[in-house]
């Protein structure tokens, strides 16, 4: 049984580990990348000749653990690659991502290795086995949890470029019937879906910044698919390429498409719709019912007890 002591040591890690989620949320949040990208117009609207801008508290926390992922080798080549593939599918293509997430990795790993050490280490039998196994499954986890937050960061993201592609390719059938290229297409639907589809504007972005550079165009197209990693982009490349090489129309497989992802899209919406009351099952067992048996029972059970009582 846990001790006073291992209880305070406990609510101690946890505090502090809330007050790190916190701080992380205030740094890397919606907001606070807003914050400093008006920051940034504000600075570079002045003097040409202004000094560079201080290092904010998150680069040099992500600084950090880059240094510390760059001088612990954890992952092998393979799991590298894996990791700078969902990295990029998250959004996150700067070069110091892959080092920041194995350095992430490690302070984690760490952490949990002393919170079991702290708690559980005097607990376990005095077998030297057991103590360095509990403390191998904590690193193990440990480097197992930023990869899991990668692959649910990755899951929201595709979603949210999944969610917005019908729009992006209504707006690319119209552009296509007023004459535009391919090139101007797509930046025109970048720049009129940068408020409400960042995440594809992004790629969108880039992937017009990529045409100017390169005139292969299906080598671009196949490299959005897969940097993406969604199906529907990897169609929308496949029907591009084709139209260009066969000379059909464009915006006629645009428009069959894009009925298409808009079906799909409608589906997703009712098979969540479905699941929703199933997954209200639980919540209203444990939180709901036993409320409404407390108020509708309550009364008849304090009459019986008085009148039991007389």
């Amino acid at each position: 049984m846990l001790t006073p002591a291992d209880w305070l040591n406990i609510l101690t890690l946890a505090a502090a580990l809330a007050g790190l989620g916190i701080y992380l949320h205030a740094e890397f949040g919606k907001a606070a990348r807003i914050r400093r990208r008006l920051q940034a117009a504000v600075q570079g609207s002045g003097s040409e000749f202004a000094a560079a801008p201080a290092k904010t508290p998150r680069e040099r926390f992500l600084q950090v653990l880059s240094f510390m992922g760059q001088r612990i080798p954890l992952f092998n080549a393979s799991q590298r690659r894996e990791m700078r593939k969902k990295l990029t599918a998250a959004g996150y293509r700067q070069p110091m991502a892959l080092p920041a997430l194995m350095g992430a990795a490690g302070a984690t790993a760490l952490i949990l290795a002393g919170l079991s050490a702290l708690v559980f280490w005097k607990r376990l039998p005095d077998v030297l086995s057991m103590r360095i196994g509990l403390l191998a499954l904590s690193v193990y986890f440990g480097l197992l949890i930023p990869r899991m937050v990668l692959d649910k960061l990755v899951h929201r993201r595709q979603l949210a470029i999944s969610n917005s592609f019908p729009d992006a390719l209504d707006l690319m059938v119209i552009c296509s019937n007023a004459g535009l290229g391919l090139n101007a297409t797509i930046q025109r639907v970048a720049q009129e879906l940068e408020l409400l589809a960042p995440e594809l504007t992004d790629e969108f972005s880039l992937t017009a910044a990529q045409l100017q550079l390169s005139g292969d165009t299906s080598e671009v197209m196949q490299e959005m698919a897969e940097r993406i990693g969604l199906d529907s982009l990897r169609s929308l490349a496949s029907t591009l390429v084709q139209s260009r090489q066969y000379g059909t129309p464009i915006s006629e497989a645009l428009r069959v498409l894009a009925a298409s992802e808009r079906t799909a899209r409608r589906m997703r919406t009712e098979e969540a719709a479905a699941k929703l009351s199933t997954k209200m099952t639980l919540p209203i067992m444990l939180f709901i019912l036993p409320t409404v048996l407390l108020i509708v029972g309550g009364p008849a059970v304090l009459g019986l007890m008085q009148a039991f009582g007389k």
